[in-house]
């Protein structure tokens, strides 16, 4: 049970703690935050120099006839992707996130992993008409293989260690606040 209990500590993981939508005018905003545990192999390869890349994705799973005809008509996506990469700087002795050319550093793995894993106005679905009875989504969050070297790809193609992501996770609407009546 001991060895049961070592092996998972040791595991890196995405846990989902919350994956909620909002509707603002013509768009789709997403917001997520996620627990993320990076295992040891993993950590050394970031230590020795490799940029992880994390990719949060969204996929459109209602109204499928409507992101199928707007697909059609004018190249309407129905899925949305976005990607940071997570270093390490030996010199400055910083871990640094970057995403489209936004750069961030953090003095500790902890720090950058609690932003890496925090999501918040991501804009989805621009210019969609959908309305927010019908619509429904999913979202996750993981170390994108595609992405790493060649040779990092094999190492992760067969190692559990190397298994990072949330899996699909629907969409939540935001439990709202009852507003406070006015007193007479």
């Amino acid at each position: 049970m001991l060895l049961l209990c070592a092996y998972y500590a040791q595991a890196g993981s995405i846990k989902t703690i919350k994956s909620e939508v909002e509707f603002n005018g013509n768009h789709i905003e997403l917001a997520g935050r996620y627990l993320v545990t990076l295992s040891p192999d993993i950590e050394t390869a970031l230590k020795n120099g490799l940029s992880l890349p994390f990719t949060y994705e969204f996929k459109l799973t209602k109204p499928k006839f409507y992101a199928w005809y707007r697909n059609l008509a004018d190249s309407f996506n129905s899925t949305a992707s976005i990607t940071y990469r997570l270093s390490y700087q030996p010199l400055t002795r910083q871990y640094r996130l970057n995403t489209s050319g936004l750069t961030r550093n953090f003095n500790s793995a902890d720090e950058a992993l609690v932003a890496l894993s925090i999501i918040r106005g991501w804009t989805v679905l621009e210019g969609s008409n959908i309305d927010n009875e019908d619509f429904a989504g999913k979202i996750r969050f993981r170390l994108d293989h595609s992405l790493l070297p060649k040779s990092y790809q094999l190492t992760a193609l067969g190692d559990e260690d190397w298994v990072l992501d949330s899996g699909w996770h629907e969409l939540q609407r935001p439990v709202s606040s009852p507003s406070a009546e006015p007193v007479p």
